[in-house]
């Protein structure tokens, strides 16, 4: 799924190279630590800060690993750790319902954020309050069966009819971009990054979180994944590993703007937007956990409650209950 534009700039060479560079992604490197190849799922940004802080302040060393934060071809991190490219990487609970239905052999064993952050955004002009707003207005969608069927539920909840939206496709690499040239008057963001982007630009928007008009799409995005024969045969390197990640988010959550710029140091691309970074750090460091001893930790009610709606809708075939997640390796 195409995780709502969190830039989307990968070329094709890159994803050649990645390719060839992960052919021995867990291996021992020259200085005794264990090599360890962790695959984001777009651009470096301040969902991955808690990555970066724990390798910049050494947390992965001191855990005896030298991991390699690399970035993903397009649409290929969940197949990548599938298949056994990588142990780890990043994804979204939404997007394993299918893999998991199919027998997918992925675990997620971290929650980057306590609760969904997604929702609506549009223009003020446009009027679009809640969902039932949506109708005979113009949507930018990114045509997926599971996008399409959430924004169907909300609105039937409110008893308004989703086949009055004006569907028009959005392959921009924001969503922010078209709705201020009016390509479209709403989109499904996630608002740590596109809606403070539409915040840092001055636009005025509305907008509303998914799970405020459907409890079950509070679910966990992204999260961490790993490759299930990974964890069976290095289950205490998985564990190390996790740790160490959640110290980065630990810290990143106590030190918003310090773990900002090293996130911008860890990509240089962000240099020239550090006002934009940190306002998006700040506001995710308020939401990776309530309880930052409890960060990346998994509520199975909730994430069961979303592969149940996903069911009763006919998009997997499967009874997805208690599968794909686990809290082994986050807990203390």
């Amino acid at each position: 799924m195409m995780k709502k534009s969190i830039g989307l700039f990968f070329s094709i060479i890159l994803g050649f190279v990645f390719l060839s560079a992960c052919q021995n992604s867990v291996k021992q490197s020259s200085s005794d630590l264990k090599k360890i190849d962790f695959i984001l799922d777009w651009t470096p940004n301040t969902n991955h800060t808690g990555l970066y802080v724990a390798k910049k302040k050494g947390y992965f060393k001191d855990a005896g690993l030298d991991v390699d934060i690399k970035l993903p071809p397009e649409d290929s991190s969940s197949d990548l750790i599938i298949n056994g490219k990588a142990p780890f990487g990043i994804y979204f609970q939404d997007s394993m319902a299918k893999k998991l239905d199919k027998g997918a052999g992925i675990t997620a064993v971290a929650a980057i954020v306590e609760h969904n952050t997604s929702g609506i955004i549009s223009r003020k002009d446009a009027a679009i309050t809640s969902p039932k707003d949506l109708v005979g207005k113009k949507y930018g969608t990114w045509n997926d069966p599971i996008e399409l069927e959430m924004i169907k539920s909300m609105m039937k909840k409110e008893g308004a009819d989703f086949n009055q939206v004006k569907l028009v496709p959005n392959s921009d690499s924001n969503s922010i971009t078209p709705i201020e040239n009016k390509v479209f008057d709403a989109a499904w963001i996630y608002h740590g990054w596109d809606g403070i982007l539409a915040e840092q630009k001055g636009m005025k928007t509305n907008f509303f979180y998914m799970k405020d008009f459907v409890p079950a799409f509070d679910y966990y995005s992204p999260v961490i994944i790993a490759n299930n024969d990974y964890l069976k045969s290095h289950k205490e390197e998985a564990k190390k590993f996790i740790q160490a990640v959640k110290k980065g988010y630990q810290y990143a959550i106590e030190h918003p703007e310090e773990a900002a710029d090293i996130l911008i140091k860890q990509a240089p691309a962000l240099a020239n937007q550090r006002d934009f970074v940190l306002a998006s750090q700040k506001y995710l460091s308020s939401q990776y956990a309530s309880d930052k001893d409890k960060w990346g930790q998994f509520d199975s009610k909730r994430w069961n409650a979303f592969y149940a709606w996903a069911k009763e809708q006919g998009l997997v075939s499967n009874d997805l209950e208690d599968k794909g997640f686990t809290n082994e390796l986050v807990g203390d």
